[in-house]
């Protein structure tokens, strides 16, 4: 008895990044979902949303979602033609980083072979940053140690006193602040939303004053 196999060839359709916008840093463990596509698409999804059942929401990797690797990268295979939407976000830091999007086309030449689109989705950390300065000085306050009270994240001040404590939970936070010679300092700062910033400069008295 004879039997023929079908041989399918996977084309890779669209490709990229996930890092921090503010290093450009690769983050691993982002999940890209495609949240815009051309019906076609649609419909294959729904298909396959009845075949796997209860089971299809809970998925980590799809059709349609897939995290990104060590280094950053995801990849989406075999898309039809049309334009899509992709949405980034980072579930396992909290609300540590904002959402980034990025629209793409997926396009064939006239042999069929898929135009890869290439993009990377930058996350905007949460920020908090400001000034360290000495009290009745116009001068800054280098290598100031800076960190948020209770859960850990620190930053040193530069040669210009600027500091910034990135991937801060957002909410109301309290900042503390060290600097040979000088006083300790502590004071409250709020960040309303996921991959947003906040300003606190600090003006540190002297230990002998």
């Amino acid at each position: 008895m004879n039997q023929q196999w079908e041989i399918t060839r996977r084309q890779l359709a669209a490709a990229g990044r996930v890092i921090d916008a503010r290093t450009g840093k690769a983050l691993q463990g982002a999940t890209v979902t495609i949240t815009a596509m051309p019906v076609v698409f649609q419909k294959k999804l729904a298909l396959k949303a009845l075949q796997y059942g209860a089971q299809w929401g809970g998925m980590l990797e799809r059709l349609d979602r897939r995290r990104s690797r060590l280094d950053g990268s995801f990849y989406f295979m075999d898309l039809p033609d049309g334009d899509y939407q992709l949405s980034a976000m980072l579930p396992s830091m909290g609300r540590r980083y904002g959402t980034a999007e990025a629209a793409v086309s997926v396009t064939r030449d006239n042999t069929g072979r898929v135009k890869v689109a290439f993009v990377d989705l930058a996350l905007q950390p949460t920020v908090v940053e400001g000034k360290i300065t000495g009290a009745g000085q116009k001068g800054a306050v280098a290598m100031a140690q800076v960190r948020v009270k209770g859960s850990g994240e620190r930053s040193f001040s530069d040669a210009k006193g600027h500091y910034a404590l990135s991937g801060v939970e957002p909410g109301e936070r309290s900042i503390q602040a060290f600097a040979q010679g000088y006083r300790p300092a502590v004071q409250k700062v709020s960040v309303k939303a996921a991959g947003g910033s906040g300003t606190l400069n600090f003006s540190l008295t002297k230990a002998n004053s």
